[in-house]
């Protein structure tokens, strides 16, 4: 069931006799729930399109949380009504949007904890007009900026993964299966032949010799990172590596090692189709092909040369 089905769900519930209490905890269920969406909406790079994006996302939840509180909301009115509490939101679409705009290819990922947050204060503000009908403007204000605060100390990466991973994404793979990679042959007894160096995958020779030239050929990277960085491949020809950058040369071994500043997870050939610019990095985040742990731009963008 998805997170819209469990909407559909609640709004054919009967609210009537629950107090209070009860209908505040399921009012704060449906907006956590909208507030992830929005987070994943928000991964989209392009500049206003997740303002239009989660539109339909905030809709939905307005319909329910006014169906809890006894209000019956159409989906025109709920759109209507987004654009009227998003006033007390002030500045801060136009804030994330001044993000995309400087920084179009990981910009974007710097706006998911914002999108939730300010989600989570355009829902509460939605709690407090159908809890308190006629409530001045200025009340509405001071709720939408203490709840974007609270919803800034809720947003959890965790969540958000999960979340993201339960959302039903258009050409998404399915699980692979862990193939080892193909190891030489031993050589029959009898000649003693000449052992050759065990030949390279397409995925073993982008990150170990590929990579290698791109570190020598950037030397800024090594020194801006400053850390060890963990590359965990799944599936077909996939593998593990450590990439140190604390060293000055021969960065890169196999298997894990030391502590990570940054953890890189996805599958082997969404690896290679992101390296060769075949695969959008911001809609592989969006599905949960890529994953960055921690999830800390400011990591992510000192390696940037590395994927050019």
């Amino acid at each position: 069931m998805s997170w819209l089905d469990t909407l559909d769900d609640i709004r054919q519930k009967d609210f009537t006799k629950s107090p209070e209490k009860a209908r505040d905890t399921a009012a704060r269920d449906v907006i956590n729930m909208a507030s992830y969406a929005c987070a994943v909406v928000s991964v989209s790079p392009i500049p206003f399109s997740d303002a239009v994006l989660m539109l339909p996302v905030q809709s939905a939840m307005v319909m329910t949380v006014g169906h809890i509180y006894g209000r019956k909301v159409t989906q025109a009115d709920a759109k209507e009504l987004i654009v009227e509490l998003a006033t007390t939101a002030g500045m801060g679409m136009l804030a994330r949007q001044g993000i995309k705009a400087l920084l179009p290819v990981v910009g974007a990922l710097l706006t998911v904890p914002a999108a939730f947050a300010a989600n989570w204060g355009i829902g509460r503000v939605a709690m407090e007009y159908f809890r308190n009908p006629g409530a001045p403007r200025v009340q509405l204000k001071k709720v939408y900026e203490s709840a974007k605060s609270e919803g800034s100390k809720m947003f959890s990466k965790e969540r958000f993964d999960a979340f993201r991973r339960s959302v039903s994404f258009k050409g998404k793979p399915k699980a692979e299966e862990e193939a080892p990679a193909a190891e030489g042959k031993k050589p029959k007894s009898g000649k003693k032949k000449k052992s050759a160096a065990p030949k390279l995958s397409k995925t073993q020779k982008l990150v170990e010799v590929d990579f290698s030239k791109k570190l020598k050929a950037n030397p800024d990277v090594a020194e801006a990172f400053s850390g060890i960085m963990h590359l965990v491949l799944s599936g077909a020809d996939g593998g593990e590596w450590t990439i140190d950058l604390t060293r000055d040369s021969e960065w890169i071994s196999r298997q894990l090692r030391g502590k990570p500043k940054l953890t890189i997870r996805t599958a082997a050939k969404d690896f290679v189709a992101l390296v060769n610019g075949e695969k959008n990095a911001q809609m592989a985040v969006m599905s949960g092909d890529l994953e960055l742990d921690p999830m800390d731009l400011d990591l992510a963008m000192k390696l940037g040369p590395l994927f050019r």
